[in-house]
């Protein structure tokens, strides 16, 4: 009698096979950007024989080959998810049992990790060390600073080291490559080196006096996050139009929209005729309509206004616009009129 643990006494497990059944869970397809072919009916049965220790991988390799699907887009379950390397043996696997094939289910997107208010306040970040240089920042515009009240100047018109600091431009500094991916105008500048560069790779954009600082940084605060905190709300008619000026020149045709809306809210007697002039220099379309029909619908208030009239005299051709916009408007009201007239003779 042979002892235990004889080779004689050991059955050979590597050639022992198991028949079980491959059912389909569903209904399976081959699915194409132009079409979708059903392969595999749900509930359909397939034999199949395996050896022991085989690793499914060869199973679910030879399934999809049989049936015209992709191998990738099933999946294989027993009383849990069949894994490539698993084998019959392995996951307790007997004669008759039945194995399920349905679509592996796609992984769900990832939750968005930040929303729109979170990746502003990202790029916000990027503004916040505006007033001075860090590794990133590779241009800089340089800003007259605002000229300061007669009482300050006297106090330091003696100090010429004060004086000195004084005439130094202040500093706002930020990215070309957000700068050039926002607008055509800086993307045009940089590439020809319009604007003088430093050993370093820094562009110096010499805005001198045209804009002040605020302004600039309410461009730059557009430009990174596509909107200016609070610019609809609180932003004085001054602001904005700064701000329209600046985008005209630099070609910012959104953020020059925005000022355009900002200031037609803002319109009123004191500012009309500035602003009806302001919208012929920079060509704001919009604004200019706002503002004619404004002054037909205050004409008393506006034409009793000193600045109107010197604004007037400025660009005499302004009242062309008002007096088309007034015409359009006359016949209705002639008509309103000639019906009256016409009723009151037929009541006499």
């Amino acid at each position: 009698m042979a002892e235990q643990g004889d080779p004689a006494q050991v059955a050979p497990r590597s050639n022992e096979h198991i028949e079980f059944t491959v059912r389909a869970k569903e209904d399976l397809f081959l699915v194409g950007t132009q079409r979708t072919e059903l392969r595999v009916q749900s509930q359909n049965n397939y034999s199949c024989l395996m050896l022991k220790t085989q690793k499914f991988s060869s199973l679910f390799r030879h399934y999809a080959k049989y049936h015209g699907l992709r191998k990738d887009d099933l999946e294989y379950t027993f009383v849990e998810r069949l894994e490539l390397d698993d084998t019959p043996e392995g996951v307790q696997l007997q004669r008759g049992d039945v194995i399920e094939v349905s679509e592996k289910k796609k992984s769900p997107p990832s939750p968005i990790r930040s929303n729109d208010e979170s990746y502003r306040l990202d790029l916000l970040g990027l503004l916040a060390d505006t007033d001075s240089r860090s590794g990133l920042h590779d241009c800089v515009f340089l800003v007259d600073k605002e000229k300061e009240d007669l009482g300050e100047l006297k106090e330091s018109i003696m100090s010429p080291s004060s004086l000195k600091k004084r005439e130094e431009p202040e500093e706002v500094w930020a990215h070309k490559a957000i700068l050039t991916a926002r607008g055509e105008y800086f993307k045009g500048c940089f590439k020809k080196g319009l604007w003088k560069e430093s050993e370093g790779n820094v562009s110096y954009i010499n805005v001198g006096s045209d804009f002040n600082k605020g302004t600039i940084k309410r461009m730059l605060e557009w430009v990174y996050t596509n909107r200016i905190y609070a610019f609809t709300e609180n932003s004085t008619a001054q602001e904005a139009l700064d701000l329209l000026r600046l985008a005209d020149k630099w070609i910012l045709k959104d953020l020059k929209r925005l000022c355009e809306y900002r200031l037609m809210s803002l319109i009123d007697t004191s500012n009309v005729s500035k602003l009806l002039s302001a919208s012929e220099t920079y060509d704001a379309r919009r604004l200019q309509k706002s503002a004619v029909q404004y002054c037909l619908q205050n004409i008393k208030e506006v034409t009793g206004s000193k600045s109107f009239e010197e604004e007037i005299g400025n660009y005499p051709h302004l009242c062309i616009g008002i007096l088309t916009e007034a015409a359009e408007i006359m016949p209705e009201r002639k008509r309103k009129f000639e019906h009256v007239v016409k009723e009151e003779e037929g009541g006499g």
